[in-house]
C-alpha cells in the first residue's frame, strides 16, 4: 500500500496505454478498493473490465481458470496487425 501512495495518481500515464486491455479486480480488495479497478479501465481507452466477486488481492487457486479463461478470451478477441 506504501508504494501506491508514493507512486501518486497515474491516470495520466494510463491514458498513454494504447495495447488492448483487461482490467481484473476482486470486489473484496481490502487494499483497492473496486472503484480503483473502475478507474483504472476508464482511464485506458477501450479498456475491458472484469470484477471477480468474493476475490480479493490475491490470486486464489480456485480462480485460475476463471482467470485464465478470461485471459483468453481477451487475447483471442485481439486483432493481430504485423
Amino acid at each position: 500500500m506504501a508504494a501506491i501512495v508514493a507512486d501518486g495518481d497515474r491516470r495520466a500515464m494510463l491514458k498513454r496505454v494504447t495495447a488492448p486491455t483487461l482490467v481484473i479486480h476482486g470486489e473484496d480488495d481490502p487494499l483497492v478498493p473496486l472503484a480503483g479497478g473502475r478507474d483504472t479501465a476508464a482511464s485506458i481507452a477501450g479498456a475491458r473490465l472484469i470484477t471477480i466477486p468474493g476475490m480479493g488481492h490475491d490470486l486464489p487457486l480456485a480462480l485460475v481458470d476463471t482467470l485464465t479463461d478470461a485471459i483468453a478470451a481477451h487475447a483471442k478477441g485481439v486483432a493481430v496487425s504485423a
